[in-house]
């Protein structure tokens, strides 16, 4: 593509075609891309949409849309797995960083609002997720989810824009099925993920 090649100067580019490899199943790296691909690039996003047949102007889905040659896979390791492969040689997927680190294969850099191009370590996440927002609209259909936008455009230069988060939504109350020994798993569990299951 000559605008691959013209935004690599100096890189020889091999005369490949390049193979998109899709989740085939609903995920939250298909929501996270996706809202990314709508509020950063809307155009491109709606002009690919309309290419598949989906109605725009197209938003956030956790089901990305299959087409023409693109390959698809069930789960991250699904998708990670094929591109690490002989066979996926030329294919280019989504998937969450961890994957990437596991299945050993090269990663994009983005390019962020101060104009550099930055890979997702956890330092550059940190960093652009310092711009992270809860909505906190009772009124809204989308109370106390995320607002990245901030996270999108953060200007600093070490920030990775496609960064996102997961959260966990908890019972507070003992109550029903949710017992204090419940509770007690569900506690230590949290305390790890948010901890030390970090440094995985």
């Amino acid at each position: 593509d000559p605008q691959i090649q013209a935004d690599n100067p100096g890189l020889a580019m091999p005369d490949k075609g390049i193979v998109p490899v899709l989740r085939s199943d609903g995920s939250g790296s298909s929501a996270q891309f996706t809202m990314w691909m709508s509020k950063q690039h809307p155009a491109l996003w709606n002009n690919f949409c309309a290419s598949v047949g989906r109605a725009t102007p197209c938003g956030l889905t956790s089901q990305y849309p299959g087409f023409g040659g693109a390959k698809l896979q069930n789960g991250s390791s699904g998708v990670a797995g094929y591109v690490s492969q002989d066979y996926g040689e030329g294919a280019i997927t989504y998937v969450e960083y961890s994957y990437a680190l596991e299945a050993g294969y090269p990663i994009a850099k983005v390019l962020n609002s101060a104009g550099y191009y930055i890979e997702p370590t956890a330092q550059a996440v940190a960093v652009a997720l310092m711009q992270a927002q809860i909505n906190q609209d009772p009124g809204s259909a989308e109370y106390l989810t995320q607002i990245l936008d901030g996270v999108y455009n953060n200007a600093d230069a070490r920030s990775y824009p496609l960064s996102s988060y997961s959260y966990m939504i908890v019972p507070t109350q003992v109550g029903g099925v949710f017992t204090a020994a419940k509770g007690s798993a569900l506690g230590t569990f949290g305390n790890y993920m948010l901890c030390e299951g970090q440094q995985q």
